[in-house]
């Protein structure tokens, strides 16, 4: 060993912590405020949004209100486009109409009996908790109800008053100025970024096809089929699209399917560029297999004009992909790679000459909504499954709401209205689990010291020269400049922008007029530190949820659902009923158990190495599950558009086929069962079934006498299910030693 290599790399690592994602505070803070694009617009949003606030509170004398509307404000995301945006402030404005009715509700019914009015509040906070977490939507009820109800407690007369005046004007200036300001600085229509993303596969498919052409490859895809959730944020752009273009609600069941239609015809051509050893690209191409290349590429070339400029261009398209270019006896007798990509581009063509034919109607108006399951007529909630499914968000729900009926316990023995903060910082803190609550505990420390420091140079320095309105907004735009900066920043700080600006806020917004207590800030930091050590008691006291833990259950809900996608569709347009739900449900899964994995780093015994090994194990079997489905995706259009007839085969290669199709969900499902910490009743063997299919369809086709065109049809088929059997080991794998160690 080199001593002076030991002193370095001890020197290396010697400001490194998990608080700062096992980096330095100054690498943490170079990486977290730099420049990207969009930032600048982002940061010029929010900008906007709380000087306005800022100034209106100051021009209609209702400062204290817009310290709480700046915080919300700094809270909506600024990247959100138009469509987004509509939506987003019309459902608040409604979830504020919910939390005013149910405010005064409860301080008219309960307002004067503590007995009542507490445990009716914990139920309220505990429901509006759930179903933020259910739905994945911002803690929004449960912060309005315990700012309009118990701030004052004992005062339920004036609490109604408040609720009915201080919730909508509060929600009036967050709500109302951030969607006016997302609507007119710099809008991003959702039909062009859809369209956008739309010619960006096509545009990558025909870079494909012209490598193949040209003898090369791309390789220009690390991550073969994009990072989980991609698909489904492109999905929805179609959502946001038709509150800005309700045309679209027409045809959505064919924007739809042309959505799947081309990740399906990308994630193709991807894996072909990917499969295709250098040996294979060298080999000299037929005279058909070259102009079957060529009108491959000049039709996608023409489709993606079509996307771009909104012209109806099938007609160009067919001409350029007749049915009878195909060989017959290439459909007959091999699953083509090519016929897949001819007749996906068919497909794609037909489905933009409907969306430009006025009397075209979608396949399924319901296709992207059905999701196979039966409708008994009775609502789920009512069955025992779905609290049994949902019982971490129940106590997420009643851990964080008993937090913040503790702290308005606390503040009121106290007599001490001023630390009041630690009730909406127990509710500010819920988060999905430990590591994301220290993060967000973390953020909001910080942020309130900085923004409480700069509110006391304000004060010292600025506040006696400011007669006009423009002279405070002119002097505290910095502030929210900086504020605004931190915000449009990444989920890992964010929230440090948010906090710089509301406690900043409730210094030089407490009132009409200049602060003259300078207590104020300390009070408030104070009730910070308060509601985060009693929410920090209570999280490790009662239902403690690990992140590692929640991104295992994640994941292994994840690998049930893409359990049920290896099974062989039965006809065209089942996939898009079935297949969608499924993959939209798997990506969602895979991307929150991401997303868990960043917060455990942050989790106190995140150094131990048994729990660094298990993220790393854990993280991999992630990155396989999202590949795996974009293979998944592959063979299921190898099967609907590849070739030879399944129904067409023997009952005994068929049954074989089915077997491994078995074979391949079981595994899955015990991958499943052993990141739970479960034991499988049976073990599969996938690759044992798998050689027995495969040796059924070359005596079947008489493979081996084929073409070699033909042949290295078929060889690059069972390659697709060889990859798939190869994560899919490795996933059971990885899972079965986690479940060993644990």
């Amino acid at each position: 060993m080199n001593p002076a290599n030991t002193v370095h790399t001890s020197t290396e690592s010697r400001g490194r912590s998990n608080l700062w994602f096992g980096t330095t505070l100054a690498q943490f803070l170079l990486a977290e405020l730099r420049y990207f694009p969009g930032r600048r617009l982002a940061t010029l949003r929010l900008f906007f949004v709380v000087l306005t606030i800022a100034i209106v509170s100051q021009s209609l004398h209702m400062p204290p209100l817009a310290a709480i509307a700046i915080t919300l404000s700094l809270g909506y995301s600024p990247y959100a486009n138009a469509g987004e945006s509509l939506a987003f402030g019309l459902r608040q404005f409604g979830y504020v109409i919910i939390t005013v009715a149910v405010s005064v509700f409860a301080l008219a019914f309960a307002g004067n009996a503590p007995w009542l009015f507490l445990p009716l509040s914990l139920m309220i906070i505990a429901l509006s908790l759930f179903h933020a977490r259910l739905i994945a939507w911002p803690t929004g009820i449960a912060i309005w109800y315990g700012a309009a109800v118990l701030y004052s407690p004992t005062t339920p007369d004036a609490d109604i008053y408040r609720a009915l005046w201080f919730l909508p004007v509060m929600g009036g200036l967050a709500i109302g100025i951030w969607t006016l300001v997302q609507l007119t600085v710099k809008p991003q229509d959702p039909l062009k970024l859809l369209t956008l993303s739309l010619a960006g596969q096509l545009s990558s498919v025909e870079a494909i096809l012209a490598s193949r052409l040209t003898g090369g490859s791309l390789n220009a895809h690390e991550r073969p089929y994009g990072k989980p959730g991609t698909f489904g944020k492109v999905h929805n752009l179609l959502t946001d699209a038709e509150l800005i273009h309700p045309s679209l609600n027409r045809q959505r069941g064919i924007y739809v399917a042309l959505l799947v239609e081309i990740d399906g015809l990308h994630r193709i051509a991807v894996w072909l560029d990917q499969v295709l050893t250098e040996e294979r690209r060298n080999k000299p191409m037929s005279r058909q297999k070259l102009e079957t290349y060529l009108a491959l590429q000049s039709a996608c070339a023409i489709l993606r004009q079509g996307v771009t400029e909104g012209r109806d261009v099938s007609a160009q398209a067919w001409a350029l992909l007749p049915d009878e270019a195909l060989p017959a006896a290439t459909l007959q007798t091999s699953p083509s790679l090519l016929t897949v990509l001819w007749r996906s581009l068919q497909r794609v063509a037909g489905l933009l000459h409907s969306l430009h034919d006025a009397s075209a109607l979608p396949e399924s108006e319901s296709a992207d909504a059905d999701n196979g399951d039966e409708d008994t007529g009775i609502p789920a909630w009512f069955g025992y499954s779905f609290w049994a499914m949902h019982v971490d968000s129940v106590q997420f729900g009643i851990k964080f709401s008993l937090g913040a009926i503790l702290c308005t316990l606390i503040v009121e023995s106290l007599n001490w209205p001023e630390i009041d903060t630690a009730i909406l910082t127990c509710l500010i803190v819920a988060q999905t689990s430990l590591g994301a609550d220290y993060r967000q505990a973390m953020l909001r420390v910080s942020g309130a010291a900085l923004g409480g420091l700069s509110a006391y140079l304000y004060i010292l320095l600025f506040q006696s020269q400011i007669e006009t309105i423009a002279g405070f907004a002119l002097t505290t735009a910095p502030v929210w400049a900086v504020a605004a900066w931190i915000a449009a920043g990444s989920v890992r700080i964010a929230y440090m922008g948010k906090q710089i600006g509301y406690s900043f806020a409730l210094f030089v917004l407490h009132d009409f007029g200049p602060v003259t207590g300078l207590h104020l800030p300390r009070d408030r930091v104070i009730g910070i530190f308060l509601g985060i050590i009693v929410m920090g008691l209570l999280d490790y006291a009662l239902w403690p949820r690990r992140s590692i833990n929640l991104a295992r259950n994640r994941s292994a809900s994840a690998l049930r659902t893409l359990a049920k996608l290896t099974a062989r569709p039965q006809g065209q347009n089942l996939p898009l009923k079935r297949t969608l739900p499924l993959r939209l449900s798997a990506e969602k899964e895979l991307a929150a158990a991401q997303d868990l994995l960043g917060h455990a780093v942050l989790e106190p015994d995140a150094g131990l190495a048994d729990k660094m090994d298990e993220r790393t194990a854990v993280s991999a079997i992630i990155e396989d599950a999202g590949n795996l489905s974009g293979m998944l995706l592959v063979r299921m259009s190898y099967r609907l558009l590849g070739g030879p007839q399944f129904n067409r085969f023997p009952d005994a290669l068929r049954e074989k086929s089915r077997a491994f199709d078995i074979e391949l969900a079981t595994a899955l499902e015990n991958a499943a069962l052993a990141l739970q910490g479960a034991q499988p009743e049976t073990w599969s063997a996938v690759a044992d079934t798998h050689e027995l299919m495969r040796t059924s369809y070359y005596e079947h086709h008489g493979i081996e006498t084929l073409p070699p065109d033909m042949a290295l049809a078929w060889e690059l088929r069972f390659e697709l299910d060889r990859q798939i059997i190869k994560r899919v080991e490795r996933i059971e794998k990885r899972a079965t030693e986690l479940a060993t160690a644990g």
